[in-house]
């Protein structure tokens, strides 16, 4: 059943809500509102037809909000992205009353308007596949845009994890998509200048007109880089995730993982062989998380104290980015183990116009508790260029009152942590078995 309210003249004389509300911010009035209804069907109930249906849950006047129940975006495929129901008629007549961004602004779907982008955009991503890069549904586009940067702006989610433009791999050397493409992506991507101008003119009146709408919300966003999804432009992809992240946009990709050689900018002369804090020390076999939208990349390992890496017999490594390392229990000499913890912390260029704090944090506790010992601020940066970080340590470092060589037998944690104005923005874990 639809909640909805009479708007009309009431018996007592008094002025009707419809009469009597101020209106929304975007200059409508209720009636105006209202009519972004659809008035199709065969006249039942004075024509409107599926405001009555299933999928429309209710109005709410003193807010200008319409719900939708039971829609669900499904991501794209090689055929495109769909609805799991198809509204087309109620979204053709709602946008024959106003613009995409008007309609995003007053409609939720299941009470979410992240919800909303995509079913809007679904629908106008069908008529920009039928009609070309010239299509008329770009204006909608530009306008459905601007209203999500806003939404953005606020705090809203992104719409990173939903797909937009999907190619599948094309039997080459790899098996990753050969296009994979955000809605995010896809809706911001539509507000850069050199958009705009592409497919309105430039110095035309729709041009600047459209221009100033997203100068209104964002001007930066007519300088932002596009990033198609395809396969190939990873470095356009870095480039959205740092401008998105010096705007605050909550992005889900900003971290990757692997398992390999570290940034070249933490080894000896940008040569990717060495480390920057001694000769011999090898810039392979790290679990490495890096943050690309703040541009910093954390790397921990464990190797063979004065030997070098263990060989794959000792590490096992997770989908979660993290990595076990099997070591001897037993001290090699005097207080001093058989291994030592190598890390790095390195700022990447597209970190270079920020300031972080690291922290190295490990577990002196071979139980099942953790007890950490936080190292950064007592080892400092002995190599490299503040705020970069790398060492080596080995527990035999401690004092015998935090660890004990003699009795190192249990499993231990190991964490890098990058921080960013007070706030955890990335971390990378490693494990130590000592047996």
């Amino acid at each position: 059943m639809v909640n909805v309210r009479n708007f009309g003249s009431t018996a007592s004389g008094r002025q009707s809500e419809s009469e009597s509300h101020p209106g929304h911010a975007n200059g409508m009035n209720f009636n105006q509102f209202a009519n972004l209804l659809p008035r199709i069907g065969d006249g039942a109930h004075h024509g409107r037809g599926p405001f009555w249906s299933d999928w429309l849950d209710g109005l709410d006047p003193h807010r200008f909000q319409l719900n939708l129940r039971g829609i669900d975006f499904v991501d794209a495929d090689a055929e495109g992205a769909e609805t799991t129901r198809n509204i087309d008629a109620f979204l053709q007549k709602a946008l024959e009353q106003t613009d995409a961004g008007t309609l995003a602004s007053l409609l939720t779907v299941d009470g979410s308007k992240e919800k909303a982008f995509l079913v809007i955009w679904e629908y106008l991503d069908d008529g920009y596949v039928g009609e070309g890069y010239y299509a008329p549904v770009n204006e909608n586009f530009i306008r459905l845009g601007v209203e999500y940067a806003s939404y953005l702006a606020e705090g809203g989610a992104s719409l990173t994890d939903a797909i937009a433009k999907f190619t599948p791999d094309d039997g080459d050397a790899n098996d990753t998509p050969e296009r994979l493409q955000s809605v995010h992506d896809n809706l911001l991507g539509n507000l850069s200048l050199s958009a705009i101008e592409s497919r309105f003119g430039a110095g035309t009146a729709e041009a600047i007109a459209l221009i100033a709408l997203v100068e209104e919300v964002n001007p930066d966003l007519l300088e932002r880089p596009y990033y198609s999804g395809n396969e190939g432009a990873g470095a356009a992809h870095d480039a959205v995730r740092a401008f998105d992240y010096d705007q605050g946009y909550a992005r889900s990709d900003y971290i990757e993982t692997h398992f390999g050689a570290v940034d070249a900018r933490a080894t000896e002369g940008g040569l990717g062989t060495e480390m920057i804090f001694g000769d011999g020390n090898s810039a392979d076999g790290y679990a490495v998380t890096r943050h690309e939208g703040a541009g910093v990349e954390l790397a921990l390992k464990v190797k063979l104290r004065g030997v070098g890496d263990y060989d794959d017999s000792h590490v096992s490594y997770a989908e979660d980015g993290s990595a076990t390392f099997t070591v001897e229990a037993g001290p090699a000499s005097t207080d001093r183990m058989a291994w030592n913890v190598d890390w790095a912390a390195t700022v990447t260029e597209a970190g270079d116009d920020d300031s972080f704090e690291f922290r190295l944090l490990l577990d002196v506790d071979g139980s099942e508790a953790e007890q950490f010992v936080d190292l950064a601020a007592a080892t400092g940066n002995e190599y490299g260029t503040a705020p970069s970080l790398q060492n080596s340590w080995n527990y035999g470092f401690f004092d015998d009152a935090l660890f004990d060589t003699t009795e190192a037998e249990g499993h231990y944690t190991v964490r890098l942590e990058a921080w960013d104005d007070g706030a955890l923005i990335a971390s990378q874990t490693i494990y130590i078995d000592a047996v």
